[in-house]
Order: structure tokens, then sequence, then C-alpha cells
């Protein structure tokens, strides 16, 4: 239900210098030696988490500056947590690692880890009716498995309550994600929801980044997290 949506003020100069940012970062990310040898070494400088975290709050500071000069009334608040329960897709690779970075010595790890292996399993039995559905379109199939559990309102394994446990580290997917009309129209035909991505520079940086990466992870943050984890088994963070 994302729509296209083109936001007046992403032309001026605050804009243009934030989505430079964004794109100096992103380049730096992509420089780090490490990247290439990671399916190697499982393992990746504290530097590049860092950079993705200064990524993140220049992203963050261009998604307020925009929709802020543009004067849209987005309904979108703290404790909704609406958008909470629809499955996150079209997460990066280094975005999964940088998760599971921060998830793997929480003491609650092992139920968030069920939980998302859960919703693995369910969205690939949704995606296995929607081929059915679809007729062997890949879109359609991702469009009809993404409507059908949004509809079950199921919420993402690493809610707290009615807030995000790993808010400061979202994916992209989650902090593009914005509303116009009620939350809960959210995931019906009625609701105008759409997506503030990174600029279309940084953003192809970015993509050639997590291609990189070069280990077996889906989009979908549940069933990415779940592979990763199992791979994790065998490499430590540290070189040896």
């Amino acid at each position: 239900m994302q729509d296209t949506f083109s936001i007046p003020s992403m032309g001026d100069a605050e804009s243009a210098r934030l989505g430079a940012e964004m794109t100096r970062i992103a380049s730096d990310m992509a420089a780090c030696e490490e990247v290439d040898g990671f399916a190697a070494t499982g393992w990746l400088p504290d530097r590049f988490f860092g950079l993705l975290d200064a990524f993140y709050s220049v992203y963050d500071s261009y998604i307020s500056h925009n929709i802020g000069a543009s004067r849209l009334r987005i309904q979108c608040q703290a404790g909704c947590a609406r958008c909470c329960r629809q499955a996150v897709h079209g997460v990066y690779s280094f975005e999964i690692i940088s998760l599971y970075r921060q998830l793997r010595s929480r003491p609650d790890y092992p139920g968030i880890h069920d939980a998302f292996l859960r919703q693995a399993n369910e969205f690939q039995a949704l995606a296995a009716d929607a081929r059915t559905t679809a007729g062997g379109n890949a879109g359609d199939v991702l469009t009809l498995a993404l409507r059908a559990y949004a509809a079950k309102g199921n919420g993402c394994a690493l809610l707290a309550g009615s807030r995000c446990g790993v808010y400061e580290h979202r994916p992209v997917p989650c902090r593009m994600y914005h509303s116009l009309t009620a939350p809960i129209l959210c995931v019906t035909p009625l609701g105008h929801t759409f997506n503030l991505e990174p600029p279309e520079q940084a953003a192809a940086i970015l993509a050639g980044l997590s291609d990189r990466l070069a280990f077996p992870y889906s989009e979908f943050l549940a069933q990415g997290l779940v592979v990763f984890a199992a791979q994790r088994q065998f490499r430590p963070w540290t070189p040896a």
C-alpha cells in the first residue's frame, strides 16, 4: 500500500546537503577493506558500524527536514507500532549483521530468535500460497504475501510493548515508512502511506555494498536474522 510520493522540499539546499553527506558516509562504508573479506572472516570493524550509525543519524535529519519543509501532516507517533505489525522487507545485508551484533548478547535473544523463526516460516507459507494465486509473477507474489502477513497483525519480535526494542538501530525500511492517514488504515486500501527513501546515489552505494558482503540472507528481516544467526555459530566477531 505504500505510494510513490513526491515531497516538494526534496530539491532544496538543505536536502541536497544532507543527501551529499549520506552519500559520503555510504562511500566510506563501502571503502572499508574488510567488506570483501567478510565471507571468509565473518568480521567487520567497529568503524563500519559507527559509520552505519552516522548514516542513520543523517538519514533521520533528511527525513525530518523534508517532511517539515513540506508541511505534511504525518500521523505516525511514538507508541503507535502499527507499522511494526507488517513484514519488514528490503533490509540491507549489513543491517542484518548490525542487528545481530546488537542482539546476540542480550538475555532475551533466544526468545527473539524463536519468534523470528516462527515469523519467517509463516511468511514463507504465505508466499507459497501467493505463488499459486499470482501465477508465477514474482512481484505479485511478494505484494500478496506482504499484504497477507500485514492482515494477521502479528507484532515484530523486536517490539517491547508498543515500542521498538532496537529503535536507534532499526533498518532503513522501518525509518522510511510514513502515514498521512490514521494508523488503523495503514494496511487497508483507505490508508495513504509512503516511503521516504535515501537519495538515489546513496541508495545505489548501499545496495552495492550489501551485495558485496556475499552471505545467504533474505531481505525479509525475520528470515535474514534467522539465517545469519545459524551461520554465526561458527564465526567469532573478532579476528582469529
